[in-house]
């Protein structure tokens, strides 16, 4: 029997042998030294971000596999970079652990941040373990961007539309169907794997987010992590503007509905208020929609939904049937 609990030696040689002949561009010293270090890229601006994950407040170990709880704990960093329509190079990962915790657990989880990390070409270069009552963990990335080209969510002007890249809602409904799997016994599982897996296991969208950095055609853009009602509004408020959406508009996975119904939600309401979808919300300049989608469509990538646009008047609102009502700020907040 694999014995608990854990030696922080072990754990710290485990992330410093997947580091090691690691190939990035302009990496000099990576894990190893007190410090990682590496070259200003000519031409690009750094980027960086951090997220936190603690247990029993941002996910649960009895549903979520440790892999793709590693896979995540990747991609919510993944996604703010490309919000940024930059592209991620190097990754700080520190985790906190209970000492009950099994060795078959970290790997798992050490498999799906590898995993992740390898995907997008980016470099694990350094990171922090300790004890704790509570499982935490915490992922640095690093990314680059032309100098100069970040996108940020100031820029959006009145009279320029609003598109989201994918479907809304599913993770909201996915962590539902997470929390009470019998509740939906009576959805057919094709339906409801992609809810669950949105929110299990969802992909950051940088090489969408890259090519729309890179068109010079987007005004303002974010990732949809706290629901696209307060995701617009962190946009229109920092903008300067307002936003209005057309819930007629919102694109839905097929399972969305039933899962709605069964819980009394409106399904515009999961789709505004229901966090960690981690697609992009962006504005596009006036008179660029045509070309910009264009680019989209013969680079291969899915098709963006135009959900609305910017307005003068400030605030969120959105239109459900002929009747407006105000969302700014109603997204998920994460309760302990």
């Amino acid at each position: 029997m694999e014995k608990s609990g854990w030696s922080e030696l072990e754990l710290i040689k485990l992330f410093a042998d997947c580091g090691r002949g690691d190939d990035s561009s302009g990496l000099i010293k990576g894990i190893g030294d007190d410090c990682a270090v590496f070259e200003n890229l000519s031409g690009s601006d750094w980027v960086t971000t951090t997220d936190i994950l603690v247990e029993r407040v941002h996910f649960d170990r009895s549903w979520h596999p440790p892999r793709l709880l590693g896979r995540k704990s990747v991609a919510v960093n993944l996604s703010d970079v490309a919000a940024m329509g930059g592209v991620p190079r190097y990754a700080l990962v520190s985790i906190a652990l209970p000492p009950t915790i099994e060795h078959q657990w970290i790997s798992e989880w050490h498999r799906g941040v590898m995993e992740m990390l390898g995907a997008h070409k980016c470099v694990l270069i350094g990171g922090d373990t300790a004890t704790s009552e509570v499982l935490t963990i915490n992922v640095v990335v690093i990314g680059s961007v032309t100098t100069a080209h970040a996108l940020m969510r100031s820029s959006a002007q009145v009279g320029e539309n609003i598109y989201v890249s994918g479907t809304l809602g599913s993770a909201g409904a996915g962590l539902e169907i997470c929390r009470n799997e019998d509740l939906f016994s009576s959805i057919d599982e094709t339906c409801l794997a992609p809810l669950r897996r949105q929110h299990l296991d969802p992909e950051p969208e940088v090489a969408l987010g890259k090519l729309l950095g890179r068109s010079s055609m987007v005004g303002a853009m974010q990732d949809l992590s706290d629901g696209l009602a307060t995701d617009i509004a962190h946009i229109a408020e920092q903008s300067g503007v307002g936003a209005e959406i057309d819930a007629a508009a919102l694109p839905a996975a097929d399972g969305l509905e039933p899962v709605c119904r069964i819980l009394g939600t409106p399904v515009a309401s999961m789709q505004v208020s229901g966090g960690e979808d981690y697609k992009l919300v962006f504005t596009v300049k006036k008179q660029k929609d045509a070309e910009l989608i264009s680019v989209i469509r013969e680079c291969g990538m899915e098709p963006v939904h135009r959900i609305g646009r910017i307005v003068a008047d400030p605030g969120v609102r959105l239109k459900v049937g002929s009747k407006w009502q105000d969302i700014s700020f109603q997204g998920y907040e994460h309760r302990g």
